[in-house]
């Protein structure tokens, strides 16, 4: 889930992704299922890393 919910943000326009982060965070905020709530915080931990909108250096390298 946490991988899906990541590549949905990467393929969201940068000037877009933070706004759209926060309202996942805020929907699994008020979750009570613990599997969200450890979603939510396992995306905060990353949350630099997602909202990154510097272009990948690998991908830069092979020409992608």
């Amino acid at each position: 889930m946490f991988d899906r919910v990541w590549k949905m943000l990467e393929e969201i326009d940068a000037s877009e992704r933070k706004n759209s982060f926060d309202a996942i965070i805020e929907l699994l905020a008020a979750s009570e299922d613990e599997e969200m709530l450890q979603l939510k915080d396992d995306l905060l931990t990353f949350e630099d890393d997602i909202l990154d909108d510097s272009e990948d250096p690998i991908k830069a390298i092979i020409g992608w």
